[in-house]
């Protein structure tokens, strides 16, 4: 089972582990120099919690200051400062533990040349820390920007989905109370019918605002109430057949979208004509991609990029729910006198 660490446990065992390697590294160059001694060894012992309480103390001083969120350059002359001060520390810090252990030392070896000299030499294990600790620091920096501009994106992202579902909201139920609306004084009975179906339409379209993306089964069974209560609409103008695979049934697509697609068909392709036609609904999985077709009998205006708000919602949905890899086409079939809708989405 792999060990896991907080970042307050991480950066202590940073803190110790690294000050313990500078220990080992010290007294094996000593040992290989041929200057090994125990004061030498007690000189290097004694370094290593000073430097890392120092230490400490100048990160408490980054995060109360906020040091991170400074400009580059700003920053950098501050670590740059911050080497030659905490070397100075440490090397008096240092020489006050020496004298309290030697309690003879010679103040008269401590010159000009020798404390410039072993400030030089602390320096490069303290400017190892800053740089290492500045590093961190920036990455982190730079991590939270990116999150934070990725949650505005997302929050951006979810109120401009917000409001296309708001769009269809409106626009399908009015074309399905028209439905109702044409059968209430024509055939009474059959309006009683289509109340009914209506009523699951309403439900679910109160509910789907709460979901990002529905399994197509749920599409389905949506889709049939609303091709039922048309069919009330058109009767024999208006036939249709369902082709789904099994195992395009779980697909997550985004709610209403097949009913959007059944709709445009019946309003552009079977109201459009006195004779009527048919909607022809498929649905398989290929290459790890769902493709679903709703083909209806009609043709296309000339101008096929003024579509109504339904299928340009449709593709604004579909390029911000799986990022631009769903397609959606819509063609004639000149021949057969058909218009296809097809939507192929890939597997999340």
């Amino acid at each position: 089972m792999p060990i896991s660490f907080s970042k307050h446990q991480a950066y202590w065992f940073c803190q110790i582990f690294g000050w313990g390697v500078f220990v080992l590294y010290e007294i094996v160059n000593l040992l290989g120099l041929g200057f090994f001694s125990w004061k030498n060894a007690l000189y290097m012992f004694l370094a290593a919690p000073l430097g890392i309480g120092i230490t400490h103390t100048y990160r408490a001083l980054l995060i109360s200051r906020r040091v991170f969120e400074m400009p580059f350059a700003q920053m950098a002359i501050l670590a740059l400062v911050a080497v030659f001060g905490l070397s100075i520390g440490l090397f008096a810090g240092l020489t006050i533990l020496t004298w309290a252990v030697e309690e003879n030392l010679n103040w008269t070896q401590i010159t000009f040349n020798y404390v410039f000299m072993s400030v030089l030499n602390w320096s490069r294990y303290i400017f190892v820390w800053v740089l290492i600790y500045h590093l961190y620091g920036l990455m982190e920096r730079i991590n939270r920007t990116q999150l934070e501009r990725l949650a505005s994106e997302n929050q951006l992202k979810n109120v401009e989905l917000q409001n296309l579902k708001a769009q269809l909201n409106p626009h399908f139920l009015f074309n399905a109370l028209n439905s109702v609306k044409a059968l209430t004084h024509s055939d009474p009975k059959r309006a009683g019918d289509a109340v009914m179906l209506l009523s699951d339409l309403l439900r679910y379209s109160l509910n789907y605002e709460k979901q990002t993306l529905v399994p197509l089964s749920d599409e389905l069974a949506v889709t049939r109430d609303y091709l039922a209560l048309e069919k009330i609409r058109f009767n024999r103008r208006l036939e249709y057949t369902l082709d789904i695979e099994p195992a395009a049934e779980k697909w997550p697509i985004p709610p209403i979208l097949l009913v959007t697609l059944a709709e445009n068909a019946i309003k552009h392709g079977i109201a459009q004509s006195i004779e009527g036609g048919f909607v022809h609904i498929k649905a398989l999985v290929e290459n790890e991609n769902m493709r679903l077709e709703v083909c209806n009998t009609g043709h296309l205006l000339p101008n096929p990029d003024r579509q109504g708000i339904g299928l340009a919602n449709i593709r604004r949905r579909l390029d911000m729910l799986f990022a631009g890899k769903a397609v959606f086409d819509l063609h004639n079939n000149i021949e057969l006198n058909t218009v296809t809708a097809a939507v192929q989405i890939p597997a999340i």
